[in-house]
């Protein structure tokens, strides 16, 4: 049986991948972290039930999908997202598709989100973890759409650019 500090540690040290688990569910940032917060809450509640962190980890993500479609369903009425099936494949294969360096390419997107202006940085959030659609970000910056399109694939270019130094390799 796992210990309440065992639960805590393990839940914290892999937040971004389970939050982004949740996200590849419900494709709103906040919904996700809102879940995520939920079934941690619901994790530690039910401690003498995890035998392991992978039993854990296997629990975590069966709840926070099940919770996020039932958040979605309580909001909208209906869940549009990916199919069950779909779900089931990205559940199974989720700890298999790790990449070792993908910690140090978060830290790296992190560090050179950073570095944007604070223009750059909204527009990011409006159409990434917001999901807002290219003509709405126009809409709420002043701009054209072209425009806000431009911006966007310049930013992709400073952010491909910047991770690229911080990690010293080429991605052109």
């Amino acid at each position: 049986m796992l210990t309440i500090r065992t639960i805590t540690e393990h839940l914290l040290q892999n937040r971004l991948a389970l939050t982004s688990y949740i996200y590849s569910v419900t494709r709103n940032f906040h919904l996700a972290e809102d879940v995520f917060q939920e079934v941690c809450v619901k994790a530690v509640s039910q401690q003498h039930n995890f035998e392991t962190r992978d039993h854990l980890s296997m629990w975590f993500r069966v709840s926070a999908r099940n919770r996020a479609i039932d958040v979605i369903r309580a909001r909208e009425g209906q869940y549009v997202g990916l199919s069950e099936d779909m779900l089931g494949l990205i559940e199974k294969n989720w700890d298999q598709a790790g990449d070792p360096h993908r910690e140090k390419l978060m830290d790296s997107l992190r560090d050179c989100l950073a570095t944007l202006t604070p223009r750059s940085q909204r527009i990011v959030k409006l159409r990434y973890f917001e999901n807002r659609p290219g003509r709405e970000v126009a809409e709420l910056m002043g701009q054209k759409v072209e425009s806000a399109y431009q911006a966007i694939a310049r930013i992709h270019r400073i952010l491909g650019d910047c991770i690229s130094q911080k990690l010293g390799t080429e991605t052109r």
